[in-house]
């Protein structure tokens, strides 16, 4: 099946759709962690595979999908980076939905599944709600230590035909020159649904954290200063032996 089908973050994006378009129910306030800010600091950076980057300010992100097939599976990859050298973090997120509208509610046709790592965490609806209600509470994507990277990845499907709103019954699905298409019942006819959703990530810094110390004198450079003190030792010694050679050479020279 064919369907035109917006998956974005960015309230901007709404400007260009038409006034009848309907808001989805609005959700309480999420409850963020102590110490969390919204939005990622400088240098804690999360990428997806195609190089859009989450915005540092607001922390929304966007999926989007455009003219989607009934039963393709749609993939993103997030990774979640700390570049900084000195603060570690626990990285948040949590979804939003916006507004969806359209003969296919796509709300209930698609599934969505989550996975930090490899390991899957959430499975259910695009605006968040599944065996998790990630509209109510934020996910811990875990803590970052300087350098630390982690992959998020999301899949989209559209798997449910019977999700059509104020269409005709006779719709069904055809296959014309090798694509799926949703028909009415003379043939014709187009139906098409958008929705709309966005991520926003926070981020918290773990006051535990200390930085380990750098420079010569770190606990990780004991065996430079174990080598720095023998050869100090080496040197003091050998100063003393020329010290009692020279006194031995006067000694000899006086008788």
């Amino acid at each position: 099946m064919r369907a035109k089908k917006l998956l974005t973050a960015l309230l901007s994006c709404l400007l260009f759709l038409s006034a009848n378009c309907c808001p989805m129910a609005a959700y309480a306030e999420v409850a963020l962690p102590e110490g969390a800010v919204k939005g990622l600091p400088e240098k804690l950076t999360a990428m997806d595979s195609d190089g859009n980057v989450v915005s540092s300010s607001t922390g929304e992100y966007f999926f989007r999908v455009e003219n989607m097939d009934y039963g393709v599976t749609y993939t993103k990859d997030v990774q979640l980076m700390n570049l900084r050298d000195d603060k570690a973090y626990h990285i948040y997120f949590y979804v939003e939905p916006l507004y969806k509208d359209g003969e296919i509610d796509l709300e209930k046709g698609c599934e969505c599944t989550f996975w930090l790592d490899g390991q899957e965490f959430y499975k259910g609806t695009v605006t968040g709600d599944g065996n998790i209600d990630l509209t109510q509470q934020v996910y811990d994507c875990g803590l970052y230590q300087p350098g630390d990277s982690h992959t998020l990845k999301c899949s989209v499907i559209w798997n449910d035909l019977d999700v059509l709103v104020g269409a005709d019954n006779g719709h069904r699905l055809v296959d014309i020159n090798g694509e799926h298409v949703l028909v009415g019942s003379q043939e014709s006819g187009y139906v098409q649904g958008e929705i709309e959703f966005k991520w926003i990530f926070y981020a918290a810094v773990d006051e535990d954290y200390v930085p380990p110390k750098t420079g010569l004198f770190s606990v990780g450079n004991n065996v430079w200063l174990f080598a720095i003190a023998v050869l100090a030792v080496m040197t003091i010694g050998m100063l003393v032996l020329v010290f009692l050679k020279k006194k031995q050479n006067e000694k000899t020279d006086e008788t």
